[in-house]
C-alpha cells in the first residue's frame, strides 16, 4: 500500500510539473492528447497572424510527429521547443523524384493545406507534372521572420524509407533524389541544440536577403547538404558527411560580403566516407570560411572543388583560418582558395556577419544572456530619458478593491519603478523567456513574471502572490525554473526559523487588516515555510564561497529580524575574469538599480539585521 502511495505521489507531481511548464508556452503539442494540438502543423497555424505582443512560444512534447510542416510568412516570431531534443522528432521522406498524381495526394498534411492557401510561394510550380522538385521535399519549410527552433530533431529520411537496407548497402535502386530536411528562406532565423538529418541537401538556405544562425547543432548529409544563398553562421556545431560528398554549395550572390560561416565546429564522416571536399560554388561568388574548425582526415587535400567549371575559381570566395586535424593541412590546398591572416579573421564577427546597414539585428547565437537582459533593462529606461527608480508597493492597489478574497490581482509589470524583488523579478522572467527587456506589454516577460510572482504561476487574489522570498524560491523550483545552490555552497549552516511576520504584522498589510480568510491563508504559508528547514552562509564567511557563485546568481539576505526570512535580494555581479563578486541591486539607499561598490562578503556584513545569505540559481538552458 505504501509503495502504490509514493507511486500516485510521483505521478501526481510530475501532472503538476507538467501543468506548470505548459503554462510558460503558448500553445503544447502532444502526441498523446494532452496538449493543445496533435500535430505541430496546427499549433504553428493557431499563432496570431503578424502578433504584436511579442515572441510566442511553441512546446513540443516528446514524440515522433510525422509531418510535413509550413511556418508560413505571416507567422512571425515564433519558438518551436522541444521538450527533448532527442525524443522531439519531426520527419517526413519526400524527395525530389517522387512523383504525385496530385498535390501531396495521399499524403496527410494536418491544416498544411491552408498554410499553402495563403501564402502564393507555396503554390509556385505546382504544375510542373507533379514531380516534388528539390524545394518542395522539405520536411520544415520556414518563411515567417524571427523563427526559432531549439532541442529538437529535424528528419528527411526519404533514402532509408525508399530504400530500407541503404546503410549496408548505400544502393539506390529506388532512385530517391534531393531530399530537403529543412528549407528556410526567413531572416533573423535560429536553430539551437537541433539535430538535422538527412542526405543530398539537407539544410536549404534560401533567400539572399535572410540571415540565419545554427548554434550547438548536427547536421548530416552526403552531397551539397548545406546550399543555398543566404547569410548563415555555425558555432559549435558538428558538420558530419554519411556519404562521398561535398559539405557546401553556396550561392552568395556577389554584393553579400558573406555566406557560410563556420566557427569552431565539427567536421566528422561516417566509416564507409572516403572522400569529402569542404564545397563547391553553385553559383559565381560562392563564399564559405571555415574558421578554428576541426577537420577529418576524409577532407580532400585540395580542400574545394569548382563544380567543373574553371570559371568559377574566378569569383568563389572560400578561406580558412587555423583549422585543426588532419584535413586541415593547407600545402595542396587549391590556389584560389585562401588562409585568411589575424587581422582579416578579427574582423568575422557574428555581428559583423549578420548586421546589414539597411536591417540591424542584434543577433543572438545562444540564448540571451544575463548581461544582455540587464542591458536592455538600462536601454529601456535610458531610451526614455530617465533611470529606472527604486519605488516600493508598486503591486499594491489603491483603492482598495471592495471584495478583496474574490478580486484576481492584474499582472502589474512597471520597468521604470522598481523595488528589490520586482527588479529581481524582471530581469529573471527575461533571462527564462530567454528575451531582453523591450517593453511591459511583451508577452514572454509577462508569462515569466506571473510564473515567478504567484504561486503555481496562478494570479489569484492577495494570498495567491509569493509574499515570501523563501516562497518564491519553493514555487520557481516546482516550476523547474530554478534551484537553491546554497546547501552545496562552502561555510553553509542549517537553520529553521518561525515564519510568521506578515500575520504578525497585519497593519503594514491593509489586505489581511481588512479580510481575516486572506490573513489565514497567508498564514497557512507561513506554517509551511516555518517546518521547512533552509540553509545560508553567514555574512563574515561569504568569501569562502566566492569561486562557487557564479555572475547573475540570485543572492537573498537573511534575515535576523523576527518573523521574516528575507529582507533584500538582488543578483550576484561577477563579470567573466573577475574574482570578487559584487551585488547588483534596486537599491533603496541609493533610490536606484546599482552595482555595489562594497564586495558581497562586505554588503552582507554592513547590512542591519543581516546574517548571511541565500543562492539561486536560474535555469535558463
Amino acid at each position: 500500500m505504501k509503495t502504490l502511495s509514493r507511486l500516485f505521489s510521483v505521478l501526481m507531481l510530475l501532472a503538476v510539473a507538467g501543468n506548470l511548464q505548459a503554462q510558460l508556452f503558448d500553445v503544447v503539442v502532444a502526441k498523446d492528447g494532452t496538449g493543445d494540438y496533435l500535430t505541430i502543423q496546427d499549433a504553428i497555424l493557431s499563432i496570431r497572424d503578424y502578433k504584436p505582443e511579442g515572441r510566442q512560444r511553441i512546446l513540443v512534447r516528446k514524440g515522433i510527429y510525422e509531418e510535413k510542416v509550413i511556418v508560413p510568412t505571416y507567422k512571425t516570431n515564433i519558438s518551436l521547443i522541444g521538450e527533448d531534443r532527442d525524443s522531439c522528432i519531426l520527419v517526413w521522406h519526400d524527395h525530389a523524384n517522387l512523383q504525385h498524381t496530385g498535390r501531396f495526394e495521399g499524403v496527410v498534411l494536418g491544416s498544411v493545406a491552408d498554410a499553402m492557401g495563403h501564402d502564393n510561394h507555396l503554390t509556385q510550380g505546382s504544375d510542373r507534372g507533379h514531380r516534388t522538385g528539390t524545394f518542395e521535399s522539405y520536411t520544415l519549410l520556414v518563411l515567417g521572420e524571427g523563427f526559432e527552433c531549439e532541442n529538437m530533431t529535424i528528419v528527411n529520411d526519404a533514402m532509408t524509407h525508399y530504400n530500407p537496407d541503404w546503410w549496408q548497402t548505400r544502393s539506390n535502386a529506388a532512385k530517391v533524389g534531393q531530399a530537403v530536411t529543412v528549407h528556410c528562406e526567413a531572416d533573423r532565423s535560429v536553430f539551437r541544440n537541433c539535430h538535422i538529418h538527412g542526405f543530398q541537401d539537407t539544410v536549404f538556405t534560401g533567400n539572399a536577403r535572410s540571415r540565419q544562425i545554427f548554434y550547438g547543432c548536427y547536421i548530416d548529409g552526403t552531397v551539397d547538404f548545406i546550399f543555398g544563398p543566404a547569410t548563415v553562421w555555425f558555432e559549435d556545431c558538428e558538420i558530419r558527411s554519411i556519404g562521398d560528398g561535398y559539405l557546401t554549395a553556396a550561392s552568395t550572390p556577389a554584393e553579400n560580403p558573406y555566406g557560410y560561416v563556420f566557427k569552431h565546429c565539427k567536421v566528422t564522416a561516417d566509416s564507409k566516407v572516403n572522400s569529402v571536399y569542404l564545397g563547391r560554388p553553385w553559383r559565381n561568388w560562392a563564399n564559405v570560411i571555415f574558421m578554428e574548425c576541426e577537420l577529418p582526415a576524409v577532407i580532400r587535400e585540395a580542400g574545394w572543388h569548382n563544380w567543373s567549371d574553371p570559371s568559377r575559381e574566378l569569383t568563389a570566395r572560400y578561406a580558412e583560418y587555423r583549422n585543426t586535424g588532419e584535413g586541415a593541412g593547407i600545402s595542396k590546398r587549391v590556389a584560389w582558395a585562401r588562409q585568411l591572416t589575424d587581422a582579416d579573421a578579427a574582423k568575422v564577427t557574428l555581428q559583423n556577419v549578420m548586421h546589414t546597414s539597411a536591417n540591424q539585428w542584434n543577433s543572438n547565437v545562444r540564448a540571451v544572456t544575463f548581461d544582455q537582459v540587464v542591458q536592455s533593462f538600462y536601454d529601456y529606461n535610458a531610451s526614455r530619458g530617465r533611470e529606472a527608480r527604486y519605488v516600493g508597493g508598486t503591486l499594491e492597489p489603491n483603492p482598495l478593491p471592495a471584495d478583496l478574497e474574490k478580486f484576481v490581482e492584474p499582472l502589474v509589470i512597471n520597468l521604470d519603478s522598481v523595488d528589490c524583488t520586482t527588479f529581481v523579478e524582471y530581469v529573471s522572467a527575461a533571462v527564462l523567456g530567454r528575451t531582453t527587456i523591450t517593453y511591459e506589454g511583451d508577452s514572454i516577460l509577462r508569462r515569466f513574471v506571473q510564473a515567478l510572482r504567484y504561486r503555481d504561476g496562478k494570479r489569484g487574489n492577495y494570498a495567491s502572490r509569493n509574499h515570501y522570498f523563501s516562497d518564491w524560491i519553493l514555487n520557481g523550483e516546482e516550476q523547474g525554473l530554478m534551484t537553491e545552490v546554497t546547501p552545496s555552497l562552502s561555510g553553509a549552516i542549517q537553520q529553521q526559523k518561525a515564519i510568521n511576520f506578515m500575520s504578525a504584522n497585519t497593519r503594514y498589510y491593509p489586505q489581511l487588516q481588512q479580510s481575516q480568510k486572506l490573513k489565514m491563508d497567508v498564514r497557512e504559508v507561513e506554517n509551511y515555510l516555518s517546518a521547512r528547514f533552509t540553509y545560508y552562509v553567514p555574512s563574515a564567511q561569504i568569501f569562502k564561497c566566492y569561486d562557487q557563485l557564479q555572475h547573475g546568481d540570485i543572492v537573498a539576505f537573511v534575515t535576523s529580524t523576527m518573523g521574516l526570512d528575507i529582507q533584500h535580494v538582488g543578483f550576484v555581479w561577477k563579470p567573466e575574469g573577475t574574482k570578487m563578486p559584487r551585488l547588483l541591486h534596486a537599491s533603496s539607499a541609493q533610490g536606484k538599480v546599482v552595482v555595489s561598490e562594497l564586495s558581497l562578503q562586505d554588503y552582507a556584513v554592513g547590512a542591519k539585521n543581516c546574517r548571511g545569505i541565500r543562492v539561486v540559481r536560474l535555469k535558463a538552458e
